[in-house]
This record gives C-alpha cells, structure tokens and sequence, in this order.
C-alpha cells in the first residue's frame, strides 16, 4: 500500500470518527434540550393567516375617435346650437378600485371609480361610489347586506329584461362595472338532498328619495322586491317581483341549462304593469300610452373544441316603440325648430335610448388565440334591430399577452338606411383604443 493510500484511508477514518461522534453528542443533546429544540422548529401560524384586508382594481387609459353623422336626427338633438363637428376625438383615464375588509362573520366592501374624461370639446371629472355596503353572515344559511349594492338578476349576457333592481347593461360593452342602489339585503340558502337541491330567498328593500335612489323613479317610496331561486334536476329558475311603489308592480321568471359541458340555454321573461309610453306624432303632438307589457329574452351560449365562443341572444322589448312609431319621430326631428326640440327634450329622451324599438338579435363570436397568437382573442359581434334592419358591427382584438396588463382596439361600425336607429345615431363609425393596468 502506498503513502497515498495510506493517507486516503487515514483521512476517511478521521472523517468516519468525527461523524460518530458528533451523531452521539446530537443524541444526548435531543434528550437534555428537547423543549429548546421544539421552540426553534415551530411554525409562527399567525404569520400565514389570511389578511382581512383586500385591494384590487385597476387604471386604465382609452382613446376614441369617431366620424360623426351630420344628417342624423339623433345628432341635430345632441348639438343643438353648437358648432357643427364632423369627427371628434374623446378620450380619457380611471381608476377603478375595491377594497374589502373581512373580520369574522362580517364584510366591508367598496368599490370607487375617479375619472378624467375629455368629450370632444371640455375635460371634466367625477367621482363614483359604485358600491359601498356591510355584510353579515349570520349563519352557514343566511347572510344580510345593508349599503350600496349592484344586483345582477337575470341570466341573458347583452339585456336583463327581469333586472327589477339593477341598472341596465350596455349592449355594446356588457361587462362595464355599474353602480348599484342604496338597499336593505337578506338571503337565505337551503340546501336539500334529491331532485330540488337548493332554495334561496333574497329580499330586497329599496328606498327612493331626493336624496337616495332618485334615479330608480317616482320619489318618496319605500320598494320591495323578492327573489326565489330554485336548482331543480341542474336547471337555474328565478322567481322575481317588484312591489308598486316608484316603478308598476312587475314579475319575472329565468331560466338556464346546461345542454352539455359546452352548451348552454336561457331565457327570461317579465310582466310590466301600467307600462307608460310617451308618443311623439310627426306634427309635434304627444300621447301616452299606458298598457300591462310582456319583455323577453332567450339565448344560448356555446364554446367549441376550437375554444371559440358563441353566444346569440333575441330581446322583445315590450314598451318599446313600432317602425311607425319611430319613423313619426324621425318626421318631427326633420321638421322642428330648434326651439321646438329644446322645448320637447324631455318627452323625446326616450328615443334616445339604447335599443328603444321592439326587437333585437344580438351574435358575438370570439376565438382564443387563433392561428397560435398566444394572448390574444379577436372577437366580433353585431346587434342588429330586427324591425328595421339597422345594426352595429363590432370587431375587437384584446391581448394579455404581459402580466396584468391588458389591451383592447375595437371599431364600431353603425349601418342603416335613412330614419332607421342605428342609421340616425350620431356616429357612423368609431374606433377606439384602451389600455388596462390591473393592480
């Protein structure tokens, strides 16, 4: 054996008697300072305990630039006695933020928005609490809500005709935060064994002054509106009413199904009570028009193997006005003095609404990342007036492809003849941009 050897298997025994003995002194030392030991391996659980509070939100930026039309009677309404603007450039940012405090049983949430708009001729701001309210979960099947709350009733994705206490949706931009109403809250939940597996009760008490709720409708009435949710054999029904008070009584019922994993069916359907209708007739007369009407909705929504998004939705709008009804319009919008229009703004504001005739057809289309362009989904969709062939033609294109942040480009195509709605809006096309940080 040589001295390298020698040398190697020296140092192995030296290293070999080391670990012997300090593998014994750790052994008798475990005995001696077990509860020392004990002290140092333990976890400080109060350091992994959840944080009562939460903050989330997000900023965003968005710019839009659109081509006006000059002909339209929607635009002689909207830019009486202004310059007359052939494009316009609007543009603006928000912060948008929900703070939520949990301790126990009890819940605090607030949702803010700030904005900084630029309408195409002054900057302005605002300030909205879109929701303030507390909560109690008084139980595993009761929980009460008392604040500024957004309720979402009904199941369609563009319109929710059985919404009694919610605010309506924009159909060109369904998913846009809301603000809600100042109510008293309870639901109660049960759950069951066979067929009927779950009951839920919400009622709702809703206050309408000057000073509260003043945009719901008639002052100085106290609403109550009651909801009951059923799952039976896996589909969704709501039963919903709204008491007379500050709006007629009304009563609703929704429906939806799951067909398949993919594929999916509702509906909605509301009875509105001494519905009231202002007419306008071509040679400036006003009627009203007070009957019990029908609003509807039925849809359905399906996602491919493809991971393409189909959703297609019809809405009757019971109150709203016939093609005889609007086309009178256009005819007294063509002919009126200015003054005459100033004079009959309030009795025509609701012309001026979102889809105010009869029917609707409503199709979105959207692709996850098509072709392998990772982030990205390019949607389109239309909404089309059944009764007289108008439509607004929306392609869009959003990208996340960088944490947090997302982005979105859309163009607005508006298309008719002439006294048609979507014909007469003030825009004939709009293209917008917007970036989305969320925090």
């Amino acid at each position: 054996m040589n001295p390298l050897q020698r040398s190697s298997i020296g140092a192995v025994a030296a290293i070999g008697l080391m670990l012997l003995s300090s593998q014994c002194h750790l052994a008798f030392a475990q005995q001696e300072n077990s509860s020392a030991e004990a002290e140092e391996f333990s976890f400080d659980m109060e350091a992994f305990e959840k944080s009562p509070w939460a903050f989330d939100g997000y900023v965003q930026a968005q710019m839009g630039y659109a081509r006006l039309d000059r002909d339209a009677a929607l635009y002689r309404i909207s830019f009486l006695g202004e310059e007359e603007d052939t494009y316009r450039l609007q543009g603006g940012g928000e912060i948008q933020a929900d703070l939520t405090y949990q301790r126990g049983s009890f819940t605090a949430y607030t949702r803010i928005s700030l904005q900084q708009e630029y309408d195409g001729k002054e900057w302005y701001s605002d300030a909205l609490l879109y929701e303030g309210n507390l909560s109690w979960q008084a139980g595993a099947n009761a929980r009460f809500t008392l604040g500024k709350t957004l309720l979402r009733w009904g199941k369609g994705y563009a319109w929710n005709p059985t919404n009694f206490v919610g605010r309506d949706k924009n159909p060109s931009d369904p998913d846009l935060a809301l603000e809600g109403y100042w109510v008293g809250l309870a639901d109660l939940v049960k759950s069951f064994p066979g067929p009927l597996k779950t009951i839920a009760l919400t009622g709702v008490v809703l206050p309408a002054s000057e000073e509260v709720n003043s945009e719901f409708g008639q002052e100085e009435h106290v609403n109550m509106a009651g909801k009951l949710y059923l799952l039976f054999y896996d589909t969704d029904i709501d039963l919903m009413t709204l008491s007379d008070g500050s709006q007629s009584d009304r009563y609703g019922v929704t429906v939806s199904r799951n067909i398949t994993a993919n594929f999916e069916v509702h509906g909605e359907a509301a009875l509105v009570t001494d519905a009231k209708k202002q007419i306008v007739e071509s040679d400036g007369l006003f009627t009203m028009d007070e009957r019990d009407i029908w609003n509807y909705l039925a849809g359905i929504r399906y996602l491919s193997s493809t991971d393409t998004t189909w959703i297609l939705e019809y809405y009757h709008n019971g109150n709203g006005y016939t093609e005889e009804e609007a086309q009178d319009f256009f005819d007294f919008v063509d002919v009126a003095t200015d003054s005459q229009l100033v004079a009959s703004k309030r009795n025509i504001s609701a012309y001026q609404r979102p889809n105010f005739m009869r029917n609707y057809l409503y199709l979105r289309v959207s692709q996850k990342e098509p072709f392998g362009w990772l982030y990205v989904t390019p949607a389109l969709f239309i909404i089309l007036n059944a009764d007289d062939g108008s439509y607004n033609l929306i392609p869009e294109i959003n990208y996340t492809g960088v944490e947090n942040l997302e982005l979105r480009s859309r163009f607005s195509f508006l298309g008719g003849g002439d006294d048609t709605e979507y014909g007469d809006k003030v825009n004939e096309w709009k293209i917008e941009f917007r970036v989305r940080y969320f925090f």
